[in-house]
């Protein structure tokens, strides 16, 4: 709200109105009494008439020419205060925070205290702390929560609202690094643990909070006798022994005979130990007919195949195309049906009987093993060296606000001060005609 704001209109350059001083002063000095001039007469009886001219009141007058020179000076005065109309609503700024969501976020802040803050907490932390700064009743924020993971949280709330919850609770499957450079953009704010970024957004319009972090010696790797441990160093990794391999792989009930055996042995070869329970497997292989798939089921029969073997397919559920949340086709079929996708730790079946071609069995069974290897996880506890390295020093850099005004908030804006602009002129406009009339009065002498 703008400072001397009077039935919805307010000044842009209020110290204009101390020049309303001057046409207040003419209507005073105008208004003042004025004493008739002393005038010696001959006889007494003018003396006497001019005795009783100086007893009469003399009426307060205020000539034409005068008044509308007041009116000209009082317009012009408002016309250079610039009237605006007053805004009706605060200023709305939207934002976009995107939140890393990689391993190396949920690692603790203090390798000492592997179950205290982590480095996702002091993020988040710092994110909060900044938008508390907000001044709510003129920087109002709608804040859209973005976590960079197919399928992850995207949710809109107010600046009050505080942060969504899940941002603190680690993904369901392991996440790379995200590529800021696709998400640089006004009102973008980037949530992460390393400050590198800082060199590159000063001076953009972009926001950093970012937890730093030291670095969390700790598993690297998982085989089937146990994990590899990282001491730190330069030195070779140090074997932790298990008494059962941590690599888990689950086999879902609705899979084809001929796949559900070749997973089974796959796992068996490489000492992976199958499990009933899919929470915590490194591997989910599921077919369409379990119940958890979500194809319909038809008949016919189609071909399909690729890295050298094929193969016809029936019984079919075709599964979804696309990489919604993080899935990708591996086997489609000739009329463009999904008869195989997969994501990090999933692969999923959209067929329930296949018949490889003869020649191409020794392919297809490679096939299926390196689609078996490339979606097999670690657990959770393995987290690459790379990740665990240190992320340096805790880091903010706030984003710029001005660029991310509300597009509503700038039309509504844009139309005051076009009423603004149209109400200067006219005020401009009046004070000319005014003055013109004034000058026309005085040279008739009623001024």
């Amino acid at each position: 709200m703008m400072p001397f704001a009077i039935m919805g209109w307010g000044w842009t350059v209020p110290a204009a109105l101390v020049a309303l001083v001057l046409p207040l002063a003419v209507l005073l000095l105008s208004f003042m009494r004025r004493r008739p001039r002393p005038v010696a007469l001959g006889t007494a009886r003018f003396f006497q008439e001019g005795g009783e001219a100086e007893a009469s009141p003399r009426r307060w007058h205020l000539p034409g020419a005068r008044f509308w020179a007041v009116v000209a000076l009082l317009l012009g005065i408002l016309a250079s205060a610039r009237p605006r109309p007053s805004a009706e609503e605060e200023a709305v700024y939207l934002l976009t925070v995107y939140v890393d969501r990689s391993p190396s976020m949920f690692l603790p802040m203090d390798p000492d205290a592997p179950e205290g803050e982590r480095r996702v907490d002091r993020a988040l932390a710092l994110t909060a702390g900044w938008l508390d700064t907000l001044d709510d009743g003129s920087q109002r924020a709608v804040i859209r929560w973005r976590a960079l993971e197919p399928g992850g949280l995207d949710v809109t709330l107010d600046s009050g609202q505080g942060v969504p919850a899940a941002l603190s609770r680690p993904p369901s499957r392991a996440m790379a690094p995200p590529q800021w450079g696709q998400w640089a953009a006004p009102g973008a704010v980037f949530v992460t643990d390393s400050a590198e970024l800082v060199g590159a957004l000063e001076g953009s319009e972009v926001g950093l909070f970012a937890s730093g972090g030291a670095m969390v010696p700790g598993p690297v790797s998982a085989g089937p006798g146990g994990l590899l441990l990282w001491d730190g160093t330069d030195g070779p990794l140090v074997p932790q022994d298990s008494a059962e391999p941590p690599l888990r792989v689950h086999v879902g009930d609705g899979l084809p005979e001929s796949i559900g055996s070749l997973v089974r042995l796959w796992a068996e070869e490489r000492g992976f130990r199958r499990t009933e329970a899919e929470e915590g497997a490194g591997l989910r292989v599921r077919g369409a007919f379990d119940g958890a798939g979500p194809g319909a089921r038809s008949d016919g029969e189609v071909s399909a195949g690729r890295d050298g073997w094929s193969a016809s397919f029936d019984n079919l559920a075709p599964l979804p195309l696309g990489a919604r949340e993080g899935w990708r086709p591996w086997l489609v079929g000739g009329g463009g049906e999904c008869l195989v996708r997969a994501r990090p730790g999933e692969v999923e079946v959209g067929f329930a009987v296949v018949r490889p071609a003869p020649a191409t069995m020794e392919a297809f069974a490679v096939s299926w093993a390196r689609l078996l290897d490339e979606h097999l996880v670690p657990p959770a506890v393995v987290v690459s060296m790379v990740e665990r390295g240190a992320a340096g020093a805790s880091s903010s850099l706030e984003p710029a606000l001005e660029g991310t005004l509300d597009p509503e908030v700038l039309s509504r804006r844009a139309a005051r001060a076009a009423r603004g602009r149209r109400a200067e002129l006219l005020l401009a406009a009046g004070a000319a005609a005014a003055a013109l009339l004034a000058f026309a009065l005085r040279l008739r002498g009623s001024g």
